[in-house]
């Protein structure tokens, strides 16, 4: 570019010169040494200022050189300062990266350092509930064998009692009657339960009584209906028509059918075989009783002696008490007597029902016909 621009010049100041040569001779002779002399400061002037040009030039271009130079002496320490501004940020972002992984491992750190706090916590948690219920499971075994011997004395005295328990059988015979609620209410007191071996004019005289002692979950047993020797045992059928007729009466009133009998003052001696066969194959299950209270008699005011002494005499390997009483006023007065000596003792008190094997006397050649000449 600055070999173009010399050429440039030189060739314009050729032309120039060419120009005022011919001007020159052009002109006159005259003015030939003076135009001569012009022409030649002039060319001189025009050698200065092509020079001062070519130095302006030279300068110029010098100093484009040099602004050249710099800009790119500036423009190498920008690409090296932006070289090294990228190296710099490459290393920020690699200390920052190292930073964050840092970090990372750091907040890693903490959270297992966090869970195996926690896990210490819960561990600790564990270890004091499981002290705390082992010390609770110690205070109840301790407490268990304080109390132990207590619990234990009282199940063996319960079970001493249970062995030591006799079954009892309260029996009333010939009611219902007036006095039959208040026996009911004496035997509610106590908790005791009987069996009621009922006529049937008393059952339609005192339904209420009847229904009540079902209701109270009393046994009930048929007694007949006159309780007349010479009516009740004038034939096997007499007898049968009787308990019929009772068992009758009292499924009327109670919806309760039982297949229990007691014969008038009992099987000895009027009830023969052939009473016993009849009454047998109708389903009819006779009881009588072992310990005889003779609460019905006048002269015994004080029955209740009675029944104790032959308790205490009978032998209960063979069976069990079966206590007859009589539904009247002078039995309900000592009854209380009678029941707290049995729960003393150890008695309880049982029903008879239709499941439970009967007792009854056996005859051993005591049994006759009623209207026989032996028992006239």
């Amino acid at each position: 570019m600055k070999k173009i621009k010399v050429i440039v010049f030189c060739i314009l100041a050729i032309l120039l010169v060419l120009v005022m040569v011919e001007k020159n001779r052009i002109l006159s002779s005259d003015t030939a040494p003076k135009q001569m002399e012009e022409d030649t400061m002039t060319s001189k002037h025009d050698e200065v200022q092509i020079e001062g040009n070519n130095n302006a030039e030279n300068t110029t271009e010098n100093k484009s050189a040099e602004n050249t130079k710099e800009d790119n002496e500036d423009v190498k320490p920008t690409e090296e300062n932006q070289n090294e501004k990228t190296a710099e940020e490459k290393q920020d972002e690699q200390i920052t990266k190292d930073k964050q992984e840092e970090k990372t491992i750091e907040d890693k750190q903490n959270e297992n350092t966090t869970e195996n706090k926690q896990d210490e916590k819960v561990t600790e948690e564990k270890q004091e509930d499981k002290t705390t219920n082992d010390t609770k499971q110690e205070e109840k075994v301790t407490e268990d064998k304080v109390e132990k011997p207590a619990e234990d004395n009282k199940s063996n005295n319960a079970t001493e009692n249970k062995k030591n328990e006799k079954t009892v059988y309260l029996t009333f015979d010939d009611g219902p009657t007036a006095s039959s609620l208040e026996i009911l209410d004496i035997l509610d007191k106590y908790k005791v339960k009987a069996t009621f071996f009922m006529l049937e004019p008393g059952m339609k005289a005192f339904p209420d009584a009847v229904k009540r002692t079902v209701k109270d979950g009393h046994g009930v047993g048929l007694h007949g209906v006159t309780h007349d020797v010479s009516k009740f045992y004038q034939s096997p059928e007499s007898a049968l028509k009787e308990m019929q007729t009772a068992q009758e009466t009292l499924l009327s009133i109670t919806g309760v059918k039982t297949n229990l009998i007691r014969t008038p003052y009992g099987s000895i001696p009027y009830l023969t075989d052939s009473f016993r066969k009849v009454l047998r194959d109708n389903k009819f299950i006779l009881w009588d009783w072992n310990v005889d209270s003779d609460d019905w008699s006048a002269s015994n005011k004080n029955y209740v002696q009675d029944v104790i002494d032959q308790l205490k005499t009978l032998d209960p390997s063979k069976h069990a008490p079966i206590i007859l009483m009589h539904d009247r006023s002078g039995t309900v007065a000592q009854l209380p007597e009678l029941l707290n000596y049995l729960q003393k003792n150890n008695y309880q008190t049982e029903i008879i029902d239709n499941e439970l094997e009967s007792y009854s006397f056996e005859c051993h050649d005591r049994c006759y016909p009623h209207n026989s000449s032996k028992a006239q």
